[in-house]
């Protein structure tokens, strides 16, 4: 090898003095030698292909030509010792072989690869012992051995009395720090229900501590193997299967773009000229799901969550302004909302699809977990980490507990997931929008109950969704003879493999391989801002609605939504590659807001639409009427031990509420706490009755 250590000199030598000059200066704060790969190869073509092949000793090479290279570099109290100076060698930028996660196999064993990933758990940095030194029993004499990653190698024998007897002295041996990851396929590399494939990275001095949970990561490593650990009760031979890990050479933190897919010139042409289409919005809400008849609204306002709003502005108070848009359907059995679902997350760029079911808090957030190999802390990222500047599709919502759905707040409205758990505090970016279905509380809608009243979901989370759609299974014949009809002509095609004609119904206007190239070209070029006209209509209907809600005494909208409508007004602009928002987004996010106003937040007892049915979970009405019936209570309080029901119903009817609402109202009191019956027919207050 005494060839390839001479070719890395002259290599450091002419081309790379500048960088030598950095590292002698600055070592051992700066331990490595970044070698771009390509340099290399200009250099000598040989010596780059051997890096590759035999990465272990053409690196062993490089680093004994850097300490040769670097002499005339280094302060005077340095020269000479190598022992002071040993820096790492860093091979970045490999052009080949660029491997995939689930293609890693025993081809590319002991050899240099390119991998590209995503983190989804890393360990703290542990203590490893880089070289032992051990103390014969008999004659005090100290050998040293270099260790792997996972053994610790004793000598055979004393060098100087031949007796094999040793003991291992820790505070004499040489430790390094190393960490332990996971990297996984990059989640707009899989499809549909692809499942994902991990590798295990592992790190060592100067690059612990480099990435986090969720973060996009390249990597230059050795892969390798080291041998499954054995169970209780298995035998303690040796065993054949192995755990493969990649030995990390050198990583880098790519961006947090939304997509990765390569748009050629001539696709760029086709999005250009697609979005001069005055067709356009009709055509990408046809393009949604075609094979499921109607939900036009529902469609439009899922494409908008596609594009997004514009990111990375910030108050100037520092605080990031939210630009992914949340929507959530809630439907009778059958209406297709998880085909829906199913069909958005082959469609987005980057998207992870999780079930209510089987989602837990920790998979969907973030964790915590004890490491079986070293005993410390392991941060796991969950789906809405993973999904960072993508989207998270959660079916069953509703199937989910409490306890889950809670942690889903921080995610969805500061976009950060923070962990607490024995003494580790961290936080990890989820700038992730969230498509979710659920089904009503009952299984399916009641026409005569409000449809928010009816949602299994706390005000808090449903507050977070910028729009939210009721889905009602409604017998109309008209309507279903459509719907039967969509669905038998796309089943005739499938069965008779035929290809559907272009402006078919089931046909998607826009190619989902187009249309996704479409969004990522969108998401990553276009930045639009409020103009000030569309500002002015939104501040115009905004006010509208608040004086509407003066008029009537309730409150029909807050100032949470006008965030919305600029969200969805932003995404309008990007749908049309414009750098503004103009009129007419603003008017198309504003048509939205107020159809999911009208079909969620409309009181049917008054007609008004009233906000507090979200974020309170009850309308102003039926509050203010809550209220009327305890005053009454407590007057009759007053009078009687005990209250009796019929006289509530009774003084209920001379303020306006008739008997089935009187009664339905103390039903709910009963059921909140705020009321408890002490026999048949008669109640009390709860507080009175604790004072």
């Amino acid at each position: 090898m005494e060839e390839v250590v001479t070719q890395f000199e002259q290599f450091f030598d002419s081309s790379m003095r500048r960088q030598l000059t950095e590292l002698a200066s600055a070592y051992p704060e700066k331990r490595s030698l970044e070698v771009d790969f390509a340099e290399l190869e200009k250099f000598n073509t040989d010596l780059a292909d051997g890096l590759l092949v035999n990465p272990d000793e053409y690196i062993s090479a490089a680093r004994k030509a850097l300490a040769n290279s670097s002499q005339a570099y280094l302060p005077a109290s340095v020269q000479g010792e190598a022992k002071k100076f040993q820096p790492h060698v860093r091979v970045k930028n490999l052009r080949y072989p660029e491997v995939s996660v689930q293609f890693l196999g025993s081809e590319h064993l002991n050899k240099l690869v390119k991998v590209d990933g995503v983190v989804s758990w890393i360990t703290q940095i542990s203590p490893c012992m880089k070289t032992a030194v051990w103390e014969c029993l008999h004659c005090e004499h100290k050998e040293k051995t270099f260790t792997d990653k996972h053994t610790i190698k004793q000598p055979r024998v004393c060098s100087a009395c031949a007796r094999s007897n040793f003991k291992l002295v820790e505070e004499s041996s040489e430790f390094i720090n190393i960490q332990r990851a996971n990297m996984q396929d990059l989640v707009e590399n899989l499809r549909g229900n692809a499942p994902t494939t991990h590798v295990e990275l592992w790190m060592e001095d100067d690059i612990v501590n480099r990435i986090a949970p969720g973060e996009k990561v390249t990597i230059s490593g050795i892969l390798r193997l080291r041998p499954v650990k054995e169970g209780k009760g298995q035998s303690s031979g040796h065993s054949s299967v192995y755990a493969k890990f990649l030995d990390v050479v050198h990583l880098e933190k790519k961006e947090e773009d939304f997509e990765e897919l390569e748009v050629t010139p001539e696709e760029e042409t086709r999005i250009i000229e697609l979005s001069k289409d005055k067709k356009l919005y009709e055509k990408i809400v046809k393009s949604i799901a075609p094979g499921i008849f109607g939900y036009d609204e529902m469609k439009q306002s899922i494409a908008l969550q596609l594009f997004g709003g514009t990111p990375n502005k910030f108050l100037p108070d520092g605080q990031r302004i939210r630009n992914d848009v949340h929507v959530l359907l809630i439907g009778d059995p059958g209406t297709s909302k998880s085909t829906l679902l199913s069909y958005v997350s082959r469609l987005a760029p980057k998207c992870i699809m999780v079930g209510g079911k089987s989602a837990s808090s920790v998979g969907l957030t973030a964790s915590a977990e004890k490491d079986e190999i070293t005993g410390g802390w392991i941060l796991k990222a969950g789906a809405m980490v993973l999904a960072n500047g993508g989207m998270v599709c959660v079916d069953e919502l509703d199937k989910m507990n409490d306890e889950d759905r809670g942690a889903m707040h921080q995610s969805m409205e500061q976009q950060i997931i923070s962990v607490a758990k024995a003494g580790l505090i961290t936080q990890f970016q989820s700038r992730t929008s969230v498509l979710a279905a659920a089904n009503p509380k009952h299984g399916r809608f009641d026409p005569n109950a409000l449809p928010a009243q009816q949602f299994d979901l706390s005000p808090t989370l449903l507050s977070r969704f910028d729009l939210i759609f009721p889905i009602r299974d409604v017998l109309d014949e008209s309507q279903d003879r459509k719907i039967a009809s969509h669905i038998l002509l796309g089943h005739k095609l499938a069965a008779e493999k035929q290809k559907p004609e272009d402006d078919s119904p089931v046909m998607p206007a826009i190619p989902i391989d187009f249309l996704r190239k479409y969004i990522a070209f969108a998401r990553k070029n276009i930045f639009p801002i409020l103009s000030q006209e569309a500002s002015d209509k939104i501040k115009e209907f905004y006010l509208e609605m608040r004086r509407m809600g003066k008029q009537q005494n309730n409150y029909p909208i807050t100032a949470r939504y006008i965030e919305g409508i600029i969200r969805l007004s932003e995404a309008s602009a990007k749908v049309r590659l414009s750098q503004v928002v103009e009129v007419q987004d603003a008017e198309r996010a504003i048509a939205l807001q107020q159809f999911v106003l009208k079909e969620v937040f409309m009181d049917k007892d008054t007609g008004r639409i009233d906000s507090d049915i979200i974020s309170i979970g009850q309308p102003k009405s039926k509050i203010d009427k809550m209220r009327t019936i305890l005053s009454i209570i407590g007057v009759l309080e007053k009078k009687f031990d005990q209250v009796d029901i019929d006289d509530v119903v009774k003084d209920a009817d001379d303020a306006a509420i008739d008997n089935q609402t009187c009664r339905r109202i103390i039903d709910d009191l009963l059921r909140q706490g705020e009321l408890f019956s002490p026999k048949p027919g008669y109640i009390k207050n709860t507080t009175r009755s604790k004072d």
